[in-house]
């Protein structure tokens, strides 16, 4: 005799677990934020020392020569403060796309 039951079993999750996914989601978490105060810092960088200089002059302002020697030599490698800030920011938008595929990603059988 076979009796119908209204009690079905339940589905297999199809989501990810949720240690994994406070996992991926903590460490992608922090490589954004540091990726982007770095890519923040480093462009900030890219700016500031080409026009240290003549700002400081331009306000009268007292400074050192061995400073207004480290600004001219650093204000020479400008575009590579600018390479290493657009390099972190990709690499920030590089880590958010990858979590946010391995979150939505569908579990293997």
């Amino acid at each position: 005799m076979a009796f119908a039951t209204p009690f079905q079993p339940a589905a297999p999750r199809s989501g990810v677990s949720s240690p994994r996914t406070a996992a991926i989601a903590i460490v992608a978490g922090a490589a954004m934020l540091v990726l982007f105060l770095a890519g923040i810092s480093f462009i900030g960088l890219a700016i500031a020392f080409p026009i240290a200089v003549p700002a400081a002059v331009e306000m009268h302002v007292p400074v050192a020569a061995a400073d207004v020697e480290i600004a001219k030599r650093f204000a020479e490698f400008s575009w590579l403060f600018g390479a290493l800030g657009f390099a972190s920011l990709v690499g920030a938008a590089v880590v958010a796309f990858k979590a946010i595929g391995a979150l939505s990603r569908e579990p293997r059988d």
